[in-house]
């Protein structure tokens, strides 16, 4: 760790950097549990995430085993964002090597919303396939849910104008997320503001789910 890294908070600067690969691949660094029709996914950005990875094979045969039946939806978290429209953590090496090999296994099995955090604002993403916009059946929904509040300010927007791929996003409120999976086929994601400032805004919008009756998502042909 450099000079720069060994920042404290009495610096203004978290006293964990932001960009390194760690080895800890052991089950508390990843887990999944039920919660009503979701099977939730938690994910470690800072583990080892290549393929073949003790996280890779461990998120491979989680995935497979979904019962989509009990529970119809998919939804991963983890802490750094595959997309982002903030300029704060673009293309970190964590990030791009986890990208590269988990997104295609996002998008075999059919998860629906991924959440993370890093980037202190809010963001929603369309349906993404690997950066294209597509339907819901295609690819999952990307939320930032990194506006709950922090000494260091809210993330500064990477371009002016938002990319083709962002649905929503603020970086001036500071707030919460409410997913609420009312059936097997609908979800409604409520982006709640902290109070009711004239800047920012609030979020909703309804996911429907084209899995909820697939036995294997992605799986091979019998």
């Amino acid at each position: 760790i450099g000079p720069d890294e060994r920042k404290t908070l009495h610096h203004g600067q978290c006293s964990t950097p932001s960009q390194f690969v760690g080895h800890y691949n052991y089950g508390n660094a990843f887990y999944a549990y039920q919660h009503g029709l979701v099977q939730m996914i938690v994910l470690s950005s800072y583990s080892d995430t290549s393929v073949g990875s003790p996280q890779y094979s461990w998120l491979e045969e989680m995935l497979k085993s979904v019962d989509r039946a009990l529970t119809p939806w998919v939804v991963v978290n983890f802490h750094c964002p595959f997309y982002t429209t903030f300029a704060d953590h673009v293309n970190e090496k964590q990030t791009m090597l986890m990208k590269e090999s988990m997104e295609p296994l996002f998008v075999k099995y059919g998860v629906n919303v991924v959440f993370s955090g890093h980037d202190h604002a809010y963001m929603r993403s369309h349906p993404l396939d690997h950066g294209k916009v597509v339907d819901e059946q295609d690819g999952p929904v990307y939320i930032i849910m990194g506006a709950g509040g922090n000494r260091e300010g809210h993330s500064q927007y990477l371009h002016k104008h938002p990319e083709e791929w962002v649905a929503v996003r603020d970086n001036k409120q500071y707030g919460y997320g409410h997913l609420h999976a009312y059936n097997a086929t609908h979800a409604h994601f409520h982006w709640v503001r902290d109070g009711n400032h004239k800047d920012g805004h609030s979020d909703h919008v309804w996911i429907t789910n084209p899995h909820y009756n697939d036995v294997v998502v992605g799986g091979d042909d019998d």
